[in-house]
């Protein structure tokens, strides 16, 4: 049964200094390390939700639950149905990707509050075509880029096309 998002929120304020100060130092180190591309994972899990892959993730598990639409990205690039594996280039400003890439944008962000990104994805038609991302973005990208080109990988040509991928 996946967590509600009322009992995530309630749980923000649990960490201790020594926990904010770690994540802090992760943070920081993100930002200044920040690249251009980034290979991401995602893992559907025994209590039927996505997660971001995170190793040494300092605060609680759950804090990398995708949601709001996320998790339905996470269900319809993946290649197995557990494993979503994407390249991630960040900010590059074109209308025109390689082959098999797709654009999200950004619509409105806060520090604490996440981001919504507008999913220029046709298969995206099915949730909306917006997708929240929580302030754990900012720990694995470094900030909330204005636009991200999505990459997924080991899918195979025909699941590519009936996405929208060409």
């Amino acid at each position: 049964m996946p967590v509600s998002l009322l009992n995530l929120y309630n749980n923000i304020m649990t960490y201790s200094i020594s926990d904010l100060v770690n994540g802090a130092n992760k943070l920081a180190s993100s930002v200044f390390g920040k690249k251009s591309e980034y290979e991401l994972q995602f893992n559907h899990e025994e209590d039927g939700c996505w997660y971001v892959d995170f190793p040494g993730w300092p605060f609680d598990h759950h804090n990398l639950m995708m949601v709001q639409n996320a998790d339905d990205l996470c269900e319809i690039l993946s290649y197995d149905g557990t494993h979503t594996k994407i390249k991630v280039c960040v900010n590059i400003v074109s209308d025109k990707m390689p082959k098999g890439w797709f654009r999200i944008t950004k619509q409105d962000s806060s520090i604490t509050g996440g981001a919504h990104y507008e999913v220029d994805l046709i298969a995206a038609n099915s949730f909306g075509g917006i997708i929240w991302l929580c302030p754990v973005t900012l720990f694995v990208l470094g900030q909330y880029p204005d636009y991200m080109w999505i990459k997924p990988m080991n899918l195979s040509e025909a699941k590519m096309h009936s996405i929208g991928l060409r």
